[in-house]
C-alpha cells in the first residue's frame, strides 16, 4: 500500500467514526489539494503536497441538540487522546495512531460560531480553535463522495477558488516560516492544476467586493509583484516538484500571471 494510500485509510476511519456529523463539518487544510485532485479534479498529479494533519472545519449548529458529541463518537472509535497543555487535562486532541502512522485531528472554526456549538456538537473537552477569516471556507463548499466499508461518505470541501482566496488572506498571518510558505504552495497549486482554469477564476472574481480581498490583492502584490519578491524563493522548493530549476522564476511568474490580471 502506498503512503497514499495509508494516509487515506486512516483518514476515511476518522472520519467514518463521525460519519453522522458530517453535514456539519467541511474539510479543509492540507487534505484538501489530495482530494481536490482525486475526487473533484480526477486528475492524476504526482507529488502533491499533504500533512498528516486532519483539519475539520466546524459549521454553525444552532439551537439544534446532539445525543453524542464529536468527542463521544471519536472516544468511542478508540482514537488516542492527547493533551494540549502537559499540566493541564483539557482541552484534548485525538490522533489516530496505526503501526508508525500518526493523524492529529484538529478542529478549527469561526469567530462567529457559537460557544454553544462548541459545547454541544465538538464537546466542551475538545480543543477547537477559532480563526480570522475562518468563515469564507464554511460558506457554499463543494461535495465529493469516498467509499468506505461498501458505502459512500458525503464530504463537504471548500471550492478550490475559496480555498485559494482565503491562502491568499491568511498565509502572511502564520508564523511559523514553513506553515507559512506551504499556504503559498497551496495557491499555485490550485492554478497550476485546476482543470477548468478560466471557471476558477471566475469564481474567485466573486470576491472581488468581499471586505478582504484588498488585503488579498496586497498580500499577492507584497510577495509575487515581481521575481525579486519574497514568495519566489518561497514557493522554490515546491516548484522544483514539476519543473526543472533553471524555469522555476518563469514557471511561478506565468502561472500567477491570470491572477494578477484578475486583481489589477
Amino acid at each position: 500500500m502506498s503512503d497514499f494510500q495509508t494516509m487515506e485509510k486512516g483518514f476515511v476511519d476518522t472520519l467514518s467514526a463521525i460519519e453522522d456529523s458530517l453535514d456539519k463539518i467541511i474539510i479543509v487544510g492540507g487534505w484538501c489539494p489530495y482530494l481536490y485532485a482525486k475526487y473533484l479534479w480526477r486528475k492524476e498529479i504526482p507529488n502533491i503536497p499533504t500533512t498528516t494533519d486532519i483539519d475539520l472545519g466546524v459549521l454553525e449548529t444552532g439551537s439544534q441538540r446532539f445525543d453524542r458529541t464529536i468527542y463521544d463518537k471519536l472516544s468511542a472509535a478508540g482514537l488516542a487522546v492527547e493533551r494540549i497543555y502537559d499540566d493541564e487535562p483539557q482541552p484534548i486532541e485525538f490522533v489516530y495512531k496505526k503501526n508508525e502512522l500518526e493523524m492529529k485531528v484538529e478542529f478549527i472554526t469561526s469567530f462567529q460560531t457559537t460557544d454553544d456549538t462548541l459545547n454541544r456538537f465538538v464537546g466542551s473537552p475538545l480543543a477547537c480553535n477559532r480563526i480570522e477569516a475562518f468563515e469564507i471556507l464554511l460558506e457554499d463548499p463543494a461535495h465529493i463522495d469516498i467509499k468506505h466499508s461498501g458505502k459512500n461518505l458525503h464530504l463537504s470541501i471548500p471550492k478550490p477558488a475559496t480555498f485559494l482566496y482565503h491562502k491568499g488572506i491568511t498565509f502572511v498571518m502564520r508564523s511559523y516560516e514553513p506553515k507559512r510558505d506551504k499556504d503559498l504552495s497551496y495557491i499555485y497549486f490550485i492554478l497550476k492544476f485546476c482543470p477548468e482554469a478560466k471557471a476558477l477564476l471566475e469564481d474567485l472574481a466573486r470576491f472581488k467586493k468581499h471586505e478582504l480581498f484588498k488585503s488579498f490583492r496586497a498580500n499577492l502584490k507584497k510577495y509575487l509583484g515581481d521575481v525579486s519578491k519574497p514568495g519566489y524563493k518561497m514557493l522554490r522548493p515546491f516548484v522544483r516538484r514539476w519543473v526543472e530549476e533553471k524555469k522555476i522564476n518563469q514557471e511561478i511568474k506565468e502561472i500567477f500571471d491570470p491572477i494578477f490580471t484578475l486583481i489589477r
